[in-house]
């Protein structure tokens, strides 16, 4: 689960990150995103389907690892 939320941070950083087992917090600086934009983008963040765990990702052109 993802939680959006708004704070100020310190000038040099905009965004902060915090993941745990049962949930991911980003951290928004409030001078760069309104009230609104913040509850949008956790509701979509929210609605992805989670990523397959046993998947390796890749970049685009490579082929998967055994």
């Amino acid at each position: 689960m993802y939680r959006v939320r708004r704070t100020r941070l310190d000038d040099t950083a905009p965004a902060a990150g915090r993941a745990t087992a049962d949930r991911r917090d980003i951290l928004l600086d409030d001078r760069h995103i309104t009230n609104t934009g913040a509850i949008a983008l956790e509701a979509v963040l929210n609605a992805l389907p989670p990523t397959a765990g046993d998947q390796d990702r890749t970049d685009e052109g490579e082929t998967p690892k055994p």
